[in-house]
């Protein structure tokens, strides 16, 4: 197989116009990750860089701009995605791990500041994993325990937690919350023992604006990790009406909510006996995560 002495930039420069020409803002950077997929490498590469290159893996990166131009998110033709610290793993049984969320975690770091405390972590509805592995990373005397409906999703909890060396801390529970005892099928896996602390980033967008969402979103996102019902709220009913059973009376709950729902979502954790403690914006000024406790 001949190989040729190429810069990047001359390589993927009509590759990243095809992407520019329909409106994909980040189409230089998107171009630089297909091509580090193409010649599988890990680290990151340049404009400015030399690589040498065949025919066919130029065949094989070309048409991976395809999948792109086609509104295939990046993310999902590698099935990898950055979040925190981190890069995980996906499968379409998964949500795409979005950085909004990564406010969830830097609000845990900021109740607990003790690296070394040992804590009892609840992530329901886990999906890749993103959020109770990256407290993992961030606490390395605790424990996780992984929930979620979706056994191919859990399966990719667990090759994300083999991949950081982070199984021996964690646990993969298959279980649903709409299930009327799930806490008490929980609480049983757990030997009745409860939460330091409960994380979750349940599905919050109402059945009917699906639809209206990007072509990324609605066509790659797996239905279930999206839909929240008529009002998007029934996750969050299900979550609350059992998190006394299961977080311990000293504990905090820390929950990502869509845009503008604060206040629905605060009245339903209130008549279920929470209280919130602190609303907490992401970086585009959206409230994005509540802290409650325990009445």
């Amino acid at each position: 197989m001949t190989y040729k002495n190429i810069d990047v930039y001359t390589l993927i420069k009509p590759e990243i116009l095809k992407l520019r020409n329909i409106g994909i803002e980040t189409a230089n950077l998107d171009c630089r990750l297909l091509l580090s997929e193409t010649l599988d490498r890990y680290e990151a590469i340049y404009n400015h860089q030399n690589i040498y290159i065949s025919e066919n893996e130029i065949k094989k990166f070309q048409n991976l701009i395809q999948q792109r131009v086609s509104g295939k998110p990046v993310s999902r033709i590698i099935n990898k995605r950055s979040f925190w610290k981190k890069e995980f793993d996906l499968n379409d049984a998964t949500l795409d791990p979005r950085s909004d969320s990564e406010t969830l975690v830097e609000s845990v770091i900021e109740y607990y500041p003790n690296k070394l405390e040992f804590l009892k972590i609840i992530d329901l509805g886990s999906g890749t994993g993103c959020l109770g592995l990256s407290l993992l990373d961030e606490y390395s005397c605790s424990e996780a325990s992984f929930f979620d409906t979706s056994q191919k999703s859990l399966e990719m909890v667990k090759k994300n937690a083999q991949n950081f060396d982070f199984l021996e801390r964690s646990k993969f529970i298959n279980l649903d919350w709409n299930v009327r005892d799930w806490d008490k099928k929980l609480m049983k896996f757990e030997n009745n023992m409860k939460y330091d602390i409960a994380i979750s980033n349940p599905p919050y967008i109402p059945t009917n604006d699906i639809k209206t969402l990007r072509k990324e979103v609605k066509k790659y996102d797996p239905f279930i990790a999206l839909n929240g019902g008529k009002d998007g709220l029934d996750s969050y009913r299900s979550i609350f009406s059992k998190l006394t059973n299961i977080v311990k009376s000293d504990g905090k709950i820390f929950i990502e909510i869509g845009k503008g729902q604060e206040n629905n979502i605060t009245k339903i954790a209130i008549k279920h006996g929470l209280f919130p403690k602190e609303y907490k914006k992401d970086l585009s000024g959206v409230t994005r995560v509540i802290i409650f406790v325990i009445k």
